[in-house]
């Protein structure tokens, strides 16, 4: 059997935020291309309890590229990921954090992301914020010129927001769909 690595908390907010943005009838048709149908049978709560395969979220994230192409996919992630953001912040996962100072709190929302997730590594290189993640999965398989894992930028972006960052934005500085030997985002 195939280890559980992935938060019920990554899927809930990806399938909350997907029908926000293309409805139940796109979220489900996006779910049964990528073989994933049956979630909508169990819905996960919004815990950090890791119920899910690699494979699982890796197929969700890359029905979107088969579906969408990889321009139409990029341009919609951004949106998903902001709503992921929204929607992991309204379900308060963050909460403990709210009274830290926003440089600590910046960190520390990343370093939440990472235990749920499983993946990559955050830290701080000098005064930029970093999230590094050789194992990404949302680009597996995809060939680009440019960045492509754009949902990580929109709910970062959310995140730091609500941290109280002003001023800068997520910027993917790496992709493995580049060539790269890592997914890396920086607060710049």
């Amino acid at each position: 059997m195939t280890e559980k690595t992935v938060a019920n908390i990554s899927i809930r907010a990806t399938i909350d935020a997907t029908s926000e943005i293309l409805g139940d009838n796109g979220l489900k048709a996006l779910l049964n291309y990528a073989g994933l149908g049956y979630i909508l049978d169990n819905i996960p709560d919004y815990s950090f309890t890791k119920n899910y395969e690699e494979r699982e979220f890796s197929a969700l994230t890359s029905s979107f590229y088969s579906i969408l192409g990889t321009s139409g996919a990029k341009a919609l992630f951004r949106l998903i990921g902001r709503t992921i953001g929204i929607k992991i912040l309204e379900s308060g996962a963050f909460n403990s954090l709210s009274e830290l100072p926003t440089d600590e709190k910046a960190l520390k929302v990343l370093e939440i992301y990472v235990m749920a997730t499983g993946k990559g590594k955050a830290f701080r290189e000098g005064d930029v914020v970093v999230y590094d993640n050789p194992q990404c999965t949302a680009c597996a398989g995809l060939k680009d010129n440019t960045p492509v894992c754009t949902a990580l930028n929109g709910m970062f972006d959310e995140y730091f927001k609500w941290a109280g960052v002003t001023g800068k934005k997520t910027a993917e500085t790496k992709c493995i769909a580049m060539g790269d030997a890592t997914c890396r985002y920086e607060l710049i």
